[in-house]
């Protein structure tokens, strides 16, 4: 089987940690089928994307990075169309050069929408990974929406990284009459290799942290949607019962923007400046090292797919505090944390963090129960959609209707 992986997000010279959690599932799923991945690359900014070769290999797989041209700002409503556009040549003499048997897209828009345009010009099966944002670009507006339900419509197969976002695919499909694709949840998974037990004062040492203190550590691209604002506001209640208490920030800016300086400023306003480090991007290896550092996790998002830092942070023998949003209320049960209902339930949040803090919690099982969940189980699943998506006796009937050869 040879697979036509194709997403924005995905790591480049330019941002190397973009999409890590895409690249972990490909580089997984490419010891059952051979795979290409293109990934275009946004002209802007033009300095930095030039630094990006057209042709590439990340963890041992072919990446094409032809240019995505789309109009900056006010024209995000065509931006389906132009990666349509700015991907047709390449994929086009990657098939001539070696035929694929399916197209495997991430996130339904504007991937997702393109992904299916390039299926019917190359004649090919087209499977729509949905991973968190495709409710949010669906109610951007009546256009979006309607993008994102003709992707949806045009997958031979859905896999959605949580019951949520398989509910928004299911009620998506069911707005016009007709079959539908199937929708499967494939959460994401961990590397638990790299994600692993470690001792604790080795990984103090290694960042330069004091050994004494306890430290809740969050992980993410500095947004407000991440919440690390609402950890910031619970600390002082907190430093009764804990006064050696840590917190840090792991992660820089996104491609939903960069509050790092509202963050500082929140800090400094609740005279925490002292107790917080912001420690930037960093790679994974140096985010094992801090989850190993840490006595409690934390992700306080209103807004999730299936995050990855969550099963990390449990390899990692971590118990969780965070909001039920997305997978995670079937990603944490109750022996390896805490979760709150209402991601700006302030005192919730607090609570949930005093018993994170008070300890308890059997390590060895919140491990256990992460190696249930490692990246090779999911990689094979997703062979199974791919399998299916191929077929040709289980082609569906939307298929040919669309163009589109099994």
């Amino acid at each position: 089987m040879r697979v036509l992986s194709f997403t924005t997000a995905f790591p480049n010279a330019a941002r190397p940690q973009h999409g890590l959690f895409v690249l972990e599932r490909l580089r997984h799923c490419a010891r059952h089928a051979a795979l290409h991945v293109l990934a275009p690359r946004p002209f802007f900014p033009w300095p930095a994307m030039q630094a990006v070769p057209r042709e590439a290999t990340q963890a041992g797989l072919p990446v094409s990075h032809p240019t995505f041209r789309y109009v900056p700002r006010f024209g995000k409503w065509s931006d389906g169309a132009c990666l349509y556009a700015s991907s047709l040549a390449t994929a086009r003499r990657l098939h001539r050069a070696a035929p694929f048997d399916l197209i495997d897209a991430h996130f339904a828009y504007p991937d997702g929408f393109a992904a299916v345009l390039l299926g019917r010009s190359l004649g090919l099966p087209v499977t729509i990974t949905l991973r968190g944002t495709e409710p949010l670009v669906a109610a951007a507006g009546a256009w979006r929406r309607r993008a994102v339900g003709f992707a949806l419509r045009g997958a031979t197969r859905i896999i959605a990284v949580s019951e949520p976002l398989a509910d928004f695919a299911r009620a998506t499909l069911a707005e016009r009459p007709g079959p539908a694709p199937p929708v499967r949840v494939i959460a994401n998974g961990v590397d638990l290799g790299r994600f692993a037990p470690a001792p604790q004062a080795e990984a103090r040492r290694a960042l330069g942290l004091p050994e004494g203190r306890r430290l809740v550590v969050s992980v993410g691209h500095l947004s407000p949607r991440k919440g690390f604002q609402r950890v910031l506001r619970a600390m002082p209640a907190l430093l009764g019962a804990a006064p050696d208490l840590m917190f840090a920030v792991v992660g820089g800016p996104g491609a939903e923007g960069n509050n790092a300086t509202e963050l500082r400023r929140l800090a400094a306003e609740l005279s925490l400046t002292e107790r917080v480090v912001f420690a930037g991007t960093q790679p994974p290896e140096r985010v094992a090292t801090w989850l190993h550092a840490a006595d409690l996790f934390v992700l306080a998002s209103d807004y999730e797919g299936c995050p990855n830092v969550v099963w990390e942070a449990q390899a990692c023998g971590l118990p969780v505090v965070a909001t039920r949003v997305g997978e995670v209320p079937r990603m944490v049960p109750d022996f390896a944390g805490h979760l709150v209902d209402a991601a700006d339930d302030l005192p919730a949040l607090t609570a949930a963090l005093a018993a994170g803090l008070a300890g308890g919690h059997d390590r060895a099982a919140i491990r256990a129960w992460a190696e249930g969940h490692g990246w090779e189980g999911v990689a094979q699943r997703v062979h199974e959609e791919w399998a299916a998506a191929i077929a040709p006796r289980q082609a569906p009937a939307w298929v040919a209707q669309q163009g589109i050869a099994a």
